[in-house]
């Protein structure tokens, strides 16, 4: 077994994580004629600004300020159907880093060899929209995947600066913004707000309330708030494990926050939220079960009967609200339920498109595929997506634009599980165990829903995205080196020792040791261009 798992963490996980790469990345884009032109134009720049780099490093602040200020107003009601105000904020934002670059500002971009996967997926896209029957459509699609697509590369750049502080900052905002929304969907539920739509198959669930806020659609609420809730809950464990005396007890905070999302997640009624919700939960506690497993053998036993007994508690716990039982039960339905019959008739419809645009598809855009769409669909089954994540990927960009969507995600998850082994005793590491679980959840939601393509859930994925390739990659700042010393990190004893951290660190006495190392592999990860 031991060979086995040196094998995955020596020689597969690093290849999967595309770690290995990134030096090679970074030096073929600093070569690259395509780069030359900005290289050139932002050296000639700064000669002619060479006192204004103060004024690029303000700018480059503010373009941070902005995505702080994005994540807590992108639930507000205006942007429910205004989708352009939004790509007009992101845009601006970039516009700033990249006019603060110019201006000599001292934050850099670094590139890392995931951003040859984004890349390339968006450059399938664009192949796509060229090969499209219906180019206009489709252009209109592809510039809503390059603004989602340049937002990662916003948030990459601005998270590289002190990326604790920072990374901490944006999330903060973003459950604080979640947080009231739930609010706001409670009292709906209070209330017995009135529905927008018929949502419920009232012949085979009880009629029961289903919260919206204010993104007027419990399934684009619900999208919106299951990645919130394990980042909520992933902060609490790294407080509460993390920060040394009275200050301690403050992982209360968004240990109720995540609460209230969920309470709010809930009352949504949405059955793809339910499997979110589930998903990204059940790997948090997995990845917190596995470190208690190897620190504690002693717990194992324990352990053993709380990965046995909680479902069951919460089956129990289930059969005592018989409203959302019957939802719940209602994904085994079949065609009896006809949200299931719906979706299956746009399953199969849409599985025809691939099959006839299997190589490049039918162009990015949901006018393209509605254009596409009623040509295949089932009589009386219009549909503004495929319902399905991986299938609307395949649907628009064909299998290469899959296969390419599917590397990036695997490539995500593998370099946080590499980084989170790897920081033992830093407690960055369960920002990325929160940003996993989340990703998780929002993949397992978009097998059955098509919200992941609105703004208020898309941008939340290019985030996680850029924590887990930011975290534990770029923190050299004093800023950053300054936060370190004030969240105490002096739980590594209580940590696990993975096969990947063991064969990083083999002469690891004390856990300070541990730290000590961990940090100086930091340094040498920040010193690469």
């Amino acid at each position: 077994m031991k060979p086995l798992i040196s094998y995955f963490d020596n020689t597969l996980l690093p290849w999967l994580a595309l770690t290995r790469l990134d030096l090679f990345w970074s030096d073929t884009l600093n070569r690259s004629l395509l780069f030359s032109p900005w290289q050139l134009l932002k050296t000639g720049l700064n000669k002619v600004t060479a006192g204004l780099s103060s004024v690029g490093s303000l700018v480059h602040w503010l373009a941070y300020a902005i995505v702080v200020v994005l994540f807590f107003i992108i639930p507000a009601p205006q942007f429910a159907n205004d989708k352009e105000g939004l790509a007009l904020i992101v845009m601006g934002a970039i516009g700033l880093r990249l006019i603060g670059t110019l201006l000599g500002g001292k934050e850099t971009f670094r590139p890392c060899a995931i951003d040859m996967l984004v890349l390339a997926f968006f450059g399938i896209n664009v192949v796509a929209t060229a090969a499209s029957h219906y180019l206009m459509p489709s252009v209109k699609g592809l510039a809503k995947l390059a603004v989602y697509i340049a937002s990662y590369f916003l948030f990459v750049s601005v998270l590289q600066t002190q990326t604790k502080r920072r990374s901490l900052t944006v999330i903060s905002s973003l459950l604080i913004s979640g947080f009231l929304i739930s609010l706001y969907g409670v009292y709906q539920y209070k209330i017995g707000v009135a529905p927008l739509a018929t949502w419920e198959d009232p012949t085979v669930e009880e009629k029961t309330t289903r919260v919206f806020a204010t993104l007027r659609n419990p399934n684009l609420l619900a999208g919106y708030l299951v990645p919130l809730i394990p980042l909520a809950l992933s902060m609490a464990i790294m407080i509460g494990t993390s920060v040394k005396g009275w200050l301690r007890y403050s992982f209360v905070i968004p240990l109720g926050i995540a609460g209230i999302t969920m309470l709010s997640c809930i009352f949504t009624g949405s059955r793809g939220g339910y499997i979110g919700i589930t998903a990204g939960v059940t790997e948090l506690a997995l990845i917190c079960l596995t470190s208690l497993w190897v620190a504690y053998p002693k717990l194992r036993t324990w352990l053993l009967l709380l990965l046995v007994g909680a479902p069951i508690v919460l089956a129990i716990g289930l059969h005592q609200f018989p409203s959302y039982e019957h939802r719940v039960l209602s994904m085994f339905a079949g065609r009896e339920h006809s949200s299931n019959a719906y979706r299956m008739n746009v399953y199969a419809s849409s599985l025809k498109m691939f099959l006839d645009n299997w190589w490049l598809g039918v162009g990015p855009g949901n006018q393209t595929f509605r254009l596409t769409y009623g040509l295949y669909m089932h009589t009386g089954f219009d549909a503004l997506g495929t319902y399905c994540v991986p299938l609307e990927v395949a649907v628009e960009s064909g299998v290469a634009g899959l296969a390419a969507f599917i590397a990036i995600i695997v490539a995500l998850m593998s370099r946080a599980h590499q980084t989170f082994w790897k920081m033992r005793g830093a407690s960055e590491r369960w920002i990325i165990a929160g940003a996993a679980s989340s990703l998780i959840a929002m993949m397992l939601h978009g097998l059955v829903d098509t919200v992941f393509y609105r703004p208020q859930v898309q941008l939340i994925f290019w985030l996680l995205a850029a924590i887990m390739v930011t975290v534990g990659r770029t923190d050299s700042s004093t800023s950053s080196r300054t936060d370190d010393r004030d969240l105490a990190t002096g739980t590594s004893d209580h940590l696990p020792q993975m096969a990947v951290g063991e064969h990083d660190i083999t002469d690891s006495k004390t856990s300070n040791q541990a730290s000590a190392v961990s940090t100086q592999t930091e340094h040498r990860a920040d010193a690469q261009p």
